[in-house]
Parts: structure tokens; C-alpha cells; sequence
């Protein structure tokens, strides 16, 4: 069962630089992408996370047409679904050899519906984030979204104001499809 996190926290679920699934379009049409360019930006009231997203991705122009999206936090067990998703396209436009794949059919990822937002959740993954996109900031190859969490998710027993390593491994993108894992607790014993 999943629980509420206070928005407070909720930058914890996507802390420290896990790669994440994000959700766009809507329940009907649903897309969904792996990130790792993302971080917290400011942790109190509001919640805001930013993403620095391709102008080509047809995830850009879905998340465009709502300003919505959902980042969905994958643990180890998502490895092949994770890496497959970020290698294809669902857009009908490009990519004549994997062109308009629905990803979730294809990955057996879940879409289920979020409490506040058009795209949906992935059942599969242990936290969620539902954001709307509040300001976009334009680049030249990437341009940044600074998304406002409006409500939280994550499995009780994985996160307690923080993931824990122990039972839960979120997955770190390294280069191509290679991904390290967060599997422990270290504590600093600070100066003596």
C-alpha cells in the first residue's frame, strides 16, 4: 500500500539522482520516458523539481499540451522495462523501425490513473511524483521544466522521509545500458 508523503518531503523520492520513468498524455494516450537529468530545487512549500528535457522527445510535446506530468521512481526489479522505454520512441512521427510503440504495452508497465493530474502513474514503481510544469526555461539542445509537485506518493515500506537502501534499490544511470544501484545506509561519524 502506498502511502501520502507531506510535499515537504517529496523531493526525498527522487534524491540522490535516481533515474525515473515520466509519465505524459493522459490515461487514453499515455507516454512514458526515463530521465536522469532531473533534481529537487527547492524542498519547502512548494516542492519543485526541474527537468531538463530533448525538444525532439515526443514526451515534450505531450507534457506540453496538459503542463502535467508524473515522475515514477523504478527500483532495481524495472531494470529491462526502464532501459527499454528510454531506447524507443512513441511518437508516430519518428523512427520508421520503432515508430508509434506503446511503450507500456511493449514494457508491461501498468498506467493507472494519478489523483491530480492527466498522465497517469506506473503501478511497477514504489514512488510518485504528480507535477504540474510551472515555468520553461528554453536551451538550445535540452530546455529545463520546473515542475510543482502537488502530491506525493511512495510504499511505506521502502521510504520512511527518505528511501531506504536496504529495501529498496533505486537505479543510477551511468552511460549506455549500464545503471548502478543504492543498496545501503552509510552514516558519517562527523568530527571528533
Amino acid at each position: 500500500m502506498k502511502k501520502e508523503v507531506q510535499l515537504n518531503k517529496a523531493k526525498w523520492l527522487v534524491e540522490p539522482g535516481c533515474v525515473v520513468l515520466v509519465t505524459s498524455g493522459t490515461m487514453q494516450k499515455p507516454n512514458v520516458m526515463t530521465f536522469s537529468w532531473q533534481t529537487p530545487v527547492n524542498n519547502s512549500d512548494p516542492c519543485l523539481i526541474l527537468l531538463a528535457i530533448s525538444h525532439v522527445r515526443y514526451s515534450y510535446e505531450l507534457i506540453k499540451q496538459n503542463n502535467e506530468l508524473v515522475i515514477n521512481i523504478p527500483g532495481e526489479e524495472l531494470l529491462e522495462q526502464t532501459n527499454y522505454v528510454g531506447c524507443v520512441t512513441g511518437s508516430p512521427a519518428r523512427d520508421a523501425l520503432r515508430r508509434g510503440i506503446d511503450k507500456f504495452k511493449e514494457s508491461g508497465l501498468t498506467p493507472v490513473a494519478a489523483g491530480m493530474v492527466e498522465p497517469p502513474l506506473i503501478e511497477e514503481c514504489a514512488g510518485h511524483l504528480e507535477c504540474r510544469v510551472v515555468e520553461m526555461f528554453e536551451m538550445e539542445s535540452h530546455d529545463l521544466l520546473i515542475c510543482e509537485v502537488v502530491r506525493a506518493l511512495a510504499e511505506e515500506d521502502f521510504f520512511d522521509g527518505r528511501w531506504i537502501p536496504e529495501k529498496f534499490h533505486t537505479l543510477h544511470y551511468l552511460t549506455g545500458n549500464k545503471y548502478g544501484l543504492m543498496t545501503r545506509t552509510l552514516e558519517a561519524r562527523g568530527k571528533e
